[in-house]
């Protein structure tokens, strides 16, 4: 048996599932009916959830995998922190190391670079030795040219 609804009949059942004047689509016609005539007191079928999901552009996770892969991600974000942390430490023992930096400065310079990674730039261009110098300074590291140790000779006031 066909359905023949004419242009006055037409207009009243799109009116009644407030659909629009020119719809043409008779599928959506029925999945609105459906909708219309399913129970509101029943929770739909978890497949209709699904399907209505990936129709926009959504994916339905049970509850458990959610939470394993939030803790997941909250792991990787802490190790990325804690390598990005390591190698800024790192980067300030190494200018400590080779005399650019004074000892007591560390947490500062620590800090400083965590907040502006553009710092550790600026750390590297101090010259070696500028604030801590890490050579013997002060005192002949041998006799002058032409001279013996033993023509030497200490005065006493």
């Amino acid at each position: 048996m066909a359905l023949e609804l004419d242009d006055t009949q037409a207009a009243v059942l799109l009116a009644l599932l407030g659909l629009p004047e020119d719809t043409t689509d008779v599928q959506l016609v029925i999945d609105t009916v459906k909708d219309a005539t399913r129970d509101p007191m029943l929770p739909p079928a978890p497949s209709e959830i699904a399907a209505a999901a990936a129709r926009n552009g959504l994916e339905v996770v049970d509850s458990e995998t959610l939470t394993a892969l939030r803790r997941d991600a909250t792991a990787g974000r802490e190790a990325i922190a804690a390598a990005a942390r390591q190698k800024v430490e790192a980067t300030v023992d190494a200018a400590i190391d080779r005399g650019a930096l004074a000892p007591s400065r560390r947490t500062a310079w620590v800090d400083l670079i965590a907040a502006d990674s553009a710092m550790a730039d600026v750390l590297a261009r101090v010259d070696d030795h500028s604030v801590v110098p890490l050579a013997e300074v002060g005192h002949a590291a041998g006799v002058a040219a032409g001279r013996h140790a033993e023509d030497e000779k200490w005065v006493w006031p």
